[in-house]
């Protein structure tokens, strides 16, 4: 009789964690080359393989990140930016 014990499954990270892992692979193998040849596109840094994946858009980084690994957890770099994306706050007023 073969007894087979399932292994239990790995937590996922955080996306704090994910986001940290994923920027200090990019720091660390990819930022020195990409802003001289790829700056202004966008980069799906696969967490768990280390592996980055360029796209023109962000949409573009992460479907194609996702092709070669559906099941990969991805933190999105924009080469030459301090971050991926932009937000802004904006007050208007009315006079009456």
């Amino acid at each position: 009789m073969v007894i087979m014990t399932q292994e239990p499954n790995p937590p996922i990270p955080s996306t704090q964690d994910i986001a940290e892992r994923g920027h200090a692979i990019y720091e660390k193998k990819f930022r020195q080359e990409y802003e001289k040849t790829k700056a202004g596109k966008f980069v799906a840094i696969n967490v768990n393989s280390a592996e980055a994946t360029v796209g023109e858009t962000s949409e573009e980084a992460v479907r194609l990140a996702l092709k070669k690994d559906p099941d990969g957890l991805f933190h999105l770099e924009r080469v030459g930016s301090p971050s991926a994306f932009e937000a802004g706050w904006f007050m208007s007023y009315a006079r009456y």
